[in-house]
């Protein structure tokens, strides 16, 4: 099995090469503005920043071991990893769906196809915690800003608002999950896969969202460290308000793929930031550093540990 391991490291570390070379080639017109990472005086800012990093990931690696706690007990450096495979097959596969190839191949056991609802769980909690965060962030910038046309705006906001309070009612009824999929013969199927849905408490689930809220503050601090970087110089809320709104468009648009998020941040961040004065050049480089940062570099150690991946599970 090794050659097949070999061959998807291989294809990833290509189609890796081919979309960061487009995704520099792109933002060529930016390059100088990356000087302020590496004046003396940011140094110190930066190496916090590149610090931060493991830690954003750990939050991730904490949640996906409990998660897949109710399937198989892994260590937390086999979750770590996992999600570092995860995200790295996310960058070749439509709608992240290597996110869930990745985290499911590093266990062991032959049940694995039951912990999709766990990685479904885990996504979709930081899916709601981007959404929680972005339309408290979106609210703040239609009626301090009063984008035109604002009925639009509005009509966002309360479909945002809809998202959230669906969110907390299918939280209440996970429990109910199972029942409801055998109501319909034509969701009974996935009952194998999402049925494990259900053995998730409240009180995990609370765990689990404290969990994914301290994901989003660190990659948050972050973001915010390097706008200070660029010297983009707003007040704290304006920043706190556009980041936000950038990993709100994120996630509700960005289905293709980890990587093609970065065009997706960049335009959502212009948008935002215009109506503020901001320096475009500087709002750019600091969106493209977080990417580079957060995203790539995860990336490029996760191809590294697809050689470690045990292809056959073990029966159980």
């Amino acid at each position: 099995m090794w050659w097949i391991k070999t061959g998807i490291f291989l294809l990833v570390l290509f189609m890796l090469y081919n979309l960061v070379k487009t995704k520099i080639e792109h933002l060529s017109e930016f390059k100088q503005s990356f000087s302020p990472l590496f004046l003396a005086g940011n140094r110190l800012i930066l190496i916090v920043i590149i610090l931060f990093t493991p830690i954003n990931w750990a939050f991730e690696a904490w949640k996906w071991q409990k998660l897949a706690s109710k399937v198989e007990k892994i260590s937390f450096w086999n979750a770590y990893k996992g999600v570092l495979i995860g995200l790295t097959f996310a960058t070749a596969t439509p709608m992240m769906i290597g996110d869930y190839a990745g985290k499911i191949l590093m266990l062991k056991t032959d049940k694995r196809l039951q912990s999709v609802g766990a990685v479904l769980l885990g996504n979709s909690l930081q899916l709601y915690i981007s959404l929680l965060f972005g339309t408290i962030s979106y609210i703040f910038f239609v009626f301090w800003v009063k984008p035109s046309p604002i009925f639009i705006h509005i009509i966002i906001i309360t479909f945002l608002l809809i998202f959230l309070v669906f969110g907390i009612f299918l939280g209440i009824n996970l429990s109910n999950i199972n029942q409801f999929l055998s109501r319909n013969k034509l969701f009974e199927y996935l009952k194998k896969y999402l049925g494990i849905l259900e053995n998730y408490t409240l009180a995990e689930l609370r765990n689990l969202f404290i969990i994914s809220t301290c994901r989003y503050i660190v990659f948050t601090f972050q973001f915010l460290l390097l706008f200070k970087i660029f010297q983009i110089n707003l007040p704290n809320s304006v920043l706190l308000a556009g980041i936000g709104i950038i990993f709100l468009t994120k996630t509700l648009i960005s289905i293709l793929n980890a990587l093609g998020d970065l065009s997706i941040r960049a335009l959502t961040s212009i948008y935002y930031f215009s109506f503020f004065g901001a320096n475009i050049a500087s709002i750019s480089s600091a969106t493209f550093s977080i990417w580079l940062i957060n995203v790539l570099f995860p990336i490029l150690i996760g191809s590294l540990f697809i050689l470690e991946l045990k292809l056959k599970p073990k029966n159980t």
